[in-house]
């Protein structure tokens, strides 16, 4: 099985281009709460912007910058065992399929999901930092349960 989805690269990239213009405004507010925190005296109101927006900058910076390391890393492989299989939907909308090998969670689409059992060895080529599966291939397939002596 050799299943690949669309171009990993262009879901670098779209994550990339999505999420730097929130990174963008975020900053924009922090400083914004920061410039009127100092001009008029911090108060408690100001310390919870500064946390909570801060905190969103944080999260949105790590996001981008991960996603731009992509932007110029190549794909690496991982080769181990599906130690965990599930889906979940995402906004009520959105099916989305994720394993787990060793410590690494990759996040499938539902056509590279299709042939992947919990217990498979797989071969996952992926983006160093983001994760962001090029292609999934089983490489031995798990085994039968249920199938023998279970005395």
């Amino acid at each position: 099985m050799a299943a690949t989805g669309p171009s990993a690269r262009t879901t670098v990239l779209r994550n990339a281009l999505l999420f730097t213009p929130f990174l963008a405004v975020a900053l924009v507010v922090l400083a914004f709460i920061g410039r009127d925190a100092l001009a008029e005296g911090v108060g408690v109101g100001d310390i919870v912007g500064i946390v909570l927006v801060g905190f969103v900058v944080m999260l949105l910076g790590y996001q981008v910058v991960q996603s731009v390391r992509d932007l110029f890393a190549r794909p690496v492989e991982t080769t181990g065992l599906v130690e965990r299989h599930w889906s979940r939907n995402d906004f009520f909308i959105f099916q989305n399929s994720y394993i787990f090998l060793g410590r690494d969670v990759f996040r499938l689409t539902p056509e590279q999901s299709l042939d992947v059992e919990l217990g498979d060895t797989v071969r996952v080529r992926h983006y160093p930092h983001t994760s962001t599966v090029e292609s999934i291939e089983r490489v031995a397939r798990a085994e039968q349960r249920g199938s023998g002596d279970e005395g």
